[in-house]
């Protein structure tokens, strides 16, 4: 049995997926999610450019597919597209078991008791952020939180706190954010065959500057160990069980994935955080008082479980990635259906996280779902899952519970809108808010009444 299709007008497969591509363009995830709901749980879709590709939003299939053997469903291959951005020796588009080796040396700095060590620059930084913030007048927390995640995530990996350097070493890495999140590159990986990515002359100079920003920092800490240098140092000293380390370029790759990935996902998160606490009244009191009360505590002692909970119901109504994929091996039968190689399998996480089955009334925000309890394991993906599961998600927590308990503690936010977000439109790798989160804000030591004036 072949995967069902969407409705081709009079059988033009390949004209129909044009007119697919350009439909998705303008309506985005929801779109996709919308025609998966209507048709799914697995459709499939023409998409010109992309070859066979199926969208999943089934938990019980996603569960198939995060577990399959590396070498049957391909994870590198089903990111391709991040390839063009991420770098071609970026451990995000691995394959095994090269994959497996490089994640363990990038694990170290981004797990377990070193994440207490980045808590006072997050803290720094925040402060900082809300110290430049207007009175009075309304902001757009996603583009504050974009300013606000570039900063820590450079300080984090180059280990500086100069303003200056932190600016000159974050600028061509929001240069290549802002084409990762264009529209122009879909588009040219569509057109890859034909040189769309080759002939990329802007990413090519974004490129060009972040070599010349990062090869001589690596040299740099390759000449003089001593040299404080964040998680770009720990990258270098990094041996695996053989004794091997990374190249430059690898370190290069893999320092401008992190430094993307984990830069414009959090800023979303915070923003989607925000605007449903700020209609959440009684979840925000709570999330409040955590922040306060952990003010006074030890790092060990203080009790995160409500704000967390919050985060991961965030990240299931609003997976700021919503999307994943692998590519099919050789035949491979997914469910009921047998696909062809080279078949795109696209996981749908925004559908699968809101899944009727796994919760009850799954549109609603209730973090109480997320309190003692763990939520189904294929029906919460936000950070995917498998081998390729995102391995920032232990730091984005981190810096997320920081940021949320220092706006908190030390200022006031109000929305701008009285209706909750919803997301923008248009396609994209990221989910954002589509008004970007209006709120206004109100430093502690100046809250009296109302923000507005």
């Amino acid at each position: 049995m072949r995967a069902p299709a969407l409705p081709v007008p009079f059988g033009l497969t390949h004209l129909f997926g044009g007119l697919y591509a350009a439909a998705y363009g303008l309506g985005g995830q929801q779109l996709v999610a919308g025609v998966v709901r209507r048709m799914g749980p697995v459709v499939g879709l023409p998409v010109l450019g992309y070859g066979p590709v199926v969208a999943v939003g089934d938990p019980a299939l996603a569960k198939q597919v995060f577990s399959a053997k590396p070498d049957v469903l391909l994870g590198g291959k089903g990111v391709g597209p991040a390839a063009a951005i991420y770098g071609s020796r970026s451990m995000f588009v691995q394959e095994e078991p090269e994959h497996l080796r490089r994640r363990k040396l990038l694990i170290p700095p981004l797990h377990g008791g070193v994440l207490d060590s980045y808590v006072p620059i997050i803290e720094a930084a925040t402060r900082a952020a809300m110290s430049q913030w207007p009175h009075g007048r309304p902001i757009r927390m996603v583009d504050a939180a974009r300013e606000l995640t570039l900063e820590v995530i450079v300080r984090v990996m180059f280990g500086v706190d100069d303003p200056a350097d932190v600016s000159r070493l974050g600028a061509p890495f929001e240069d290549l954010l802002l084409l990762a999140l264009s529209d122009e590159t879909p588009v040219r990986y569509a057109a890859r065959r034909l040189g769309g990515l080759r002939m990329w002359g802007r990413l090519a100079a974004v490129n060009r500057r972040i070599d010349d920003t990062v090869l001589p920092l690596i040299a740099a800490r390759r000449a003089d160990p001593g040299r404080p240098a964040g998680i770009l140092g720990m990258l270098v000293d990094a041996r695996g069980e053989s004794g091997e380390g990374l190249s430059d370029k690898q370190i290069r790759d893999d320092l401008v994935t992190l430094i993307l990935a984990g830069h414009e996902t959090t800023a979303t998160t915070l923003g989607w955080v925000v605007d449903l606490l700020l209609h959440h009244p009684e979840a925000l009191q709570r999330v409040t008082e955590e922040a306060r009360d952990g003010d006074t505590a030890e790092a060990g002692d203080r009790d995160t479980r409500y704000t967390e909970a919050v985060i991961n119901e965030t990240l299931r109504l609003w997976p700021p990635a919503p999307i994943t994929g692998r590519m099919t091996a050789g035949r491979y039968q997914l469910g009921d259906y047998t696909l062809e190689p080279g078949t795109r399998i696209v996981l749908l996480l925004d559908v699968i996280n809101r899944d009727p089955g796994s919760y009850p009334d799954p549109d609603d925000f209730r973090p109480e779902r997320f309190l003692g309890q763990r939520p189904p394991a294929s029906a919460w993906v936000p950070f995917g899952g498998g081998l390729k599961r995102c391995i920032g998600a232990a730091f984005a927590m981190c810096e997320l519970t920081t940021v949320l308990h220092t706006l908190l503690r030390e200022g006031r936010l109000e929305p701008v809108d009285s209706r909750p977000e919803r997301p923008r439109g248009r396609a994209g790798p990221v989910l954002v808010p589509r008004n970007g989160t209006r709120v206004y804000f109100t430093r502690a030591d100046a809250c009296s009444g109302s923000h507005r004036r």
